[in-house]
């Protein structure tokens, strides 16, 4: 069974005159150890759906299943754990708190996870060091260039082990080198068969890093691609990444 399956999902914002329909009943699979793209023109509802399958918005109506959990049927404090354990995030304009390190930024996750300070810093230094920041650990979020950022960004999704990683637009303010080794990166931890990528992205430069491309148009998800083998980059060898 698909890691994540939605059936018929809508949404819409605002009420009377004003009410905007933004999905308009969008049926969607992702499988595990994959990473999927989310693809189509501003406003077709990419973000607003993958805050859905992450538990950030309810929808009107449809369903949802995410590695077997419903978070629609779940209570208000369940639905915290969710998000809090199963989820997460790497955001296109990073959202590191410009005040902590990059190993404090990395620890969050594990501190409101009730994890101790300490510990909590020492797995932090550990997934940034394999991450090849390992001489930027003090660092203010401020001291380091973007592609830095978007790795700090990408330790604190991935430093609470989710089942869920939810990113939108991770290479967008990068160059192209930059932009390469990030998905690069999200590829090879995108290869646990526990968990299951999704990405929202206009830049078609990664495309070929896909292991499948769902298009999204007014709403709606129109129909889903599988990259040509040939133009995909070879697999890393060690598969998933793991401090």
């Amino acid at each position: 069974m698909p890691a994540i399956v939605t059936t018929g999902i809508t949404k819409s914002f605002g009420a009377g005159e004003t009410r905007t329909s933004v999905l308009r009943g969008v049926d969607f699979e992702a499988e595990a150890g994959e990473m999927t793209f989310l693809v189509g023109p501003s406003g077709c509802g990419k973000t607003t759906f993958i805050s859905i399958l992450s538990a950030l918005l309810s929808a009107d109506g449809g369903a949802l299943s995410v590695f077997g959990t419903e978070p629609n049927r779940l209570k208000s404090g369940d639905l915290v754990r969710f998000r809090r354990d199963m989820v997460g995030f790497v955001f296109q304009q990073f959202n590191l708190l410009p005040a902590l390190d990059a190993a404090e930024n990395v620890a969050v996750p594990l501190i409101i996870q009730g994890v101790s300070p300490r510990k909590a810093r020492q797995r932090a230094c550990a997934w940034l060091e394999l991450l090849g920041l390992g001489a930027h650990l003090g660092k203010l979020p401020s001291e380091l260039s973007g592609g830095q950022q978007q790795r700090v960004a990408i330790a604190r999704a991935l430093i609470h082990e989710p089942r869920l990683l939810v990113c939108d637009e991770p290479t967008a303010s990068l160059d192209a080198e930059t932009g390469r080794q990030v998905i690069e990166l999200l590829r090879e931890v995108s290869l646990n068969p526990e968990r299951a990528a999704i990405i929202v992205t206009h830049d078609d430069r990664i495309y070929p890093y896909a292991d499948r491309i769902a298009f999204m148009a007014d709403g709606r998800l129109t129909h889903v691609e599988r990259p040509d083998p040939a133009r995909i980059p070879a697999r890393p060898i060690r598969g998933e990444t793991q401090p």
